[in-house]
């Protein structure tokens, strides 16, 4: 149930969504939408792309919303008041994952794209997941080093938070399941009869929701003749169809090229791509980067923890391609259809994190690395901001 005219308003920006749509529109919506306040008055909508997460990651914009509603604001100054605490929680997630452990060049270049920064400035779950996914791997670094029994207290809090955070992103983005290999290792590390028994709880409520939301949640923008479980059940029976699928579908070069770009820079729905050439050059320099962090590397110290942490980005990425091919594809299908860059965003910032210094605290910037991520970030905010002011006909 949702109030008729914050329904209202979030139709009418549908009118500047897409790349047909009149950009020019922007300044009378939004003229519009900070004359209109609430109706208190609900009607039904749906919102089945929202039915598979489970609703804790949705606390702030709950509550930006609440307060909205109560204060009678306009529905642009509740836009705008959600916004902004969507955007505090996830700079204090992050600041809260940077005080724990230092990220490495790559990592910090990772979240500096222009699609990264766009998503953090965004009001959905995306900056939210990718803010969760940094305290999660923080976390679990500082916990991968063990703990003496003098501070035993804080490691019980630290391991507690952490499958928290394993708990919200798997039920939020499922193709992060992956991460719950993270409490195995810490067990395998460690065990104790009391860790065994949290760990058999966090697995029993995560695949829980999912199996509960995947069974009730009915999307009507997908006409299939076979259902989600059907899909499921015949490429498990036969895994050898989907390999061939996924094989067609990374092998198509234009496929190829719109990850690239949609990992780097397609704003909105889709409609508002950075320039090429700023996409060439940042790529180059996340390459250069990468490249860099392999050689200085030293890959046999926390072998297991770099192992896992590849392995968690590498297998997500893979669910990527799984779950879309189940859910949003039909069956049979050529080419796997519906996946964007940005999606890879998560994934790869474990692949990211398995380089560098992993010793909590003990990560130094060299001058080079910080020059490196200053160049990046300030291109990179020069090309998103340019970008959308033109796009939007904004000042």
């Amino acid at each position: 149930m949702v109030d008729a005219n914050f329904s209202a308003f979030v139709l009418s920006m549908m009118d500047i969504a897409g790349g047909w749509a009149d950009k020019s529109l922007t300044p009378d919506l939004l003229d519009k939408a900070k004359n209109t306040n609430w109706s208190h008055k609900e009607s039904f909508e749906i919102a089945a792309g929202t039915g598979y997460y489970l609703p804790i990651i949705y606390t702030p914009h709950a509550t930006g919303l609440f307060i909205s509603r109560h204060l009678d604001l306009s529905m642009l100054s509740s836009y705008e008041l959600t916004r902004t605490l969507v955007v505090t929680t996830s700079l204090i997630v992050l600041a809260l994952a940077f005080s724990i452990y230092t990220p490495n060049t790559l990592t910090l270049i990772l979240l500096l794209t222009p699609m990264s920064l766009f998503q953090l400035a965004s009001p959905t779950i995306d900056g939210i997941s990718a803010a969760l996914t940094m305290l999660l791997i923080s976390l679990w670094f500082s916990l991968a080093f063990g703990a003496d029994e003098k501070h035993q207290k804080s490691y019980s809090w630290k391991e507690f938070w952490l499958y928290a955070c394993i708990f919200i992103l798997c039920t939020a983005r499922t193709n992060m399941l992956p991460t719950l290999l993270i409490p195995l290792v810490i067990l395998r590390q460690q065990y104790s009869s009391k860790r065994a028994a949290s760990i058999f709880i966090l697995y029993a409520i995560t695949l829980g929701w999912i199996a509960f939301a995947t069974l009730t949640t009915y999307d009507a923008r997908v006409v299939r003749n076979m259902s989600s479980l059907q899909i499921l059940v015949s490429y498990i029976a036969n895994p050898e169809e989907f390999f061939a699928l996924l094989k067609n579908t990374v092998q198509d070069t234009e496929t190829r090229r719109f990850y690239r770009n949609s990992y780097i820079g397609i704003l909105g729905w889709l409609d508002t791509p950075i320039p090429k050439k700023s996409v060439r050059i940042l790529s180059v320099m996340i390459v250069l980067v990468l490249i860099f962090m392999a050689i200085v590397t030293r890959w046999h110290e926390k072998f297991l923890t770099r192992s896992v942490a590849f392995i968690i980005g590498s297998a997500s990425i893979f669910l990527i391609f799984f779950a879309l091919a189940v859910t949003w594809n039909l069956y049979p299908a050529e080419k796997i259809g519906g996946i964007q860059g940005r999606y890879f965003i998560i994934p790869t910032l474990f692949l990211a994190s398995a380089f560098g210094c992993i010793k909590p605290k003990e990560s130094r910037y060299k001058i080079s690395g910080m020059v490196a991520v200053a160049v990046f970030g300030a291109y990179s905010f020069y090309a998103l901001l340019t970008t959308l002011s033109a796009q939007y006909k904004m000042a």
